[in-house]
């Protein structure tokens, strides 16, 4: 939950209150009727109430001083805490109510960038969640798929890698209006999350329901927060390539020790070549050992294309990625996988680079 209000912020309203009533009063006692004299400076000048008024302001920069530290300590907290969620999926579904927790805003939202699109991934909201406007925006945002206009802040940060602070957001035509109409914000805090420097997507804030404005300082620490995700995200990203490729290289061993169970139990047999041209009394060769078990080469029974397919399979790359450097369809990707799986008597997609890595090294080896 957010934190509530300290007992400092309380005793600094109250004071801030008497403040404004002794100004007040003290701007009653030096009006003159007329005929009178104005009074002097030095008679409008009340020593002190100049002394609580500088004391109320240092007590302010002190408090302000205060939370920033607490906020930035919470952000720490909380992006630590993101660090051991584990997967990426899971560290984007995490992440907004995070924020919301460390820097005290009702909502977030992340969002990926893919082309001239951004896409809503996972909205939190710490205030009002059976609010019928965080329901509907709840419903609109799945599956939705928001172009980027060259005009709109999320495309400029893009180019500028800047955060911005959107003000009067209802009335800013430059801005996804359907967005704006079903969160009914009035304003909004957005940043860029980078890792590698790519923009990966978004984070975007703000605070309805509880009416409290945005200021730079909101901006400031969401910059800060998408900073410390997008790190979070190469680290899970690494570390998720990093199981793939151990998981492919003990498949791979799996797969090599069972053929070479294989050949171990073939039946053997010692043979004597003769010279047949020689006749009688040829001299004879050395004894050789043989096997009457020929290795298969599952490899031949693929396409070209296939051998393709598999060969970038087995370097880690996506569907999405082997349709590109193919110049193909994912749809046509994933039908090679299949009968990939099918010619390769593989179960999955691990377990046919197993086999496919096994048979290349087998076969380099008989070179």
């Amino acid at each position: 939950m957010t934190p509530e209000p300290t007992a400092n912020v309380d005793v600094f309203t109250q004071r801030r209150q008497r403040l404004m009533a002794t100004l007040r009063a003290s701007t009653d006692t030096v009006e003159t009727s007329a005929g009178t004299p104005a009074p002097s400076p030095a008679e409008r000048t009340n020593p002190d109430l100049l002394a609580d008024l500088g004391a109320a302001v240092a007590e302010l920069r002190d408090h302000l001083l205060r939370a920033q530290a607490a906020v930035q300590a919470r952000i720490r907290d909380e992006l630590a805490a993101l660090r051991g969620v584990g997967s990426v999926a899971e560290v984007l579904a995490a992440a907004p109510r995070a924020l919301c927790v460390a820097a005290g805003f009702d909502r977030a939202l992340v969002s990926g960038v893919r082309g001239s699109t951004w896409l809503p991934i996972a909205l939190h909201v710490e205030r009002g969640v059976d609010d019928p406007v965080n329901i509907a925006l709840d419903e609109f945002l799945r599956s939705r798929v928001i172009p980027l206009t060259s005009a709109m802040p999320e495309a400029e940060l893009l180019r500028r890698r800047a955060p911005a602070l959107v003000l009067e957001a209802r009335d800013q035509p430059r801005l996804y209006r359907p967005l704006m109409e079903v969160s009914a914000t009035r304003e909004y805090v957005v940043a860029a999350v980078q890792a590698a420097g790519t923009v990966l997507g978004y984070l975007h804030a703000d605070r309805y329901p509880s009416e409290r404005l945005l200021t730079t300082a909101d901006r400031d620490l969401v910059q800060t927060f998408a900073d410390g995700l997008g790190l979070i995200i190469e680290r899970a990203t690494a570390l998720e390539r990093l199981a793939l490729q151990q998981d492919q290289v003990t498949a791979a061993f799996s797969a090599f020790n069972t053929t070479s169970a294989g050949l171990t139990t073939s039946p053997l047999r010692l043979e004597r070549a003769t010279e047949q041209a020689g006749g009688v009394g040829a001299a004879a060769r050395p004894a050789t050992l043989g096997t009457t078990a020929a290795l298969p080469r599952p490899l031949d029974s693929l396409t070209p294309r296939e051998r393709d397919v598999l060969r970038l399979l087995a370097s880690g790359a996506t569907n999405a990625e082997i349709a590109n450097r193919l110049t193909v369809s994912e749809t046509t990707v994933k039908s090679h996988v299949k009968h990939i799986l099918r010619k390769l008597h593989a179960t999955n997609r691990a377990e046919a680079i197993a086999r496919y890595l096994g048979l290349v090294r087998g076969q380099a080896r008989s070179l």
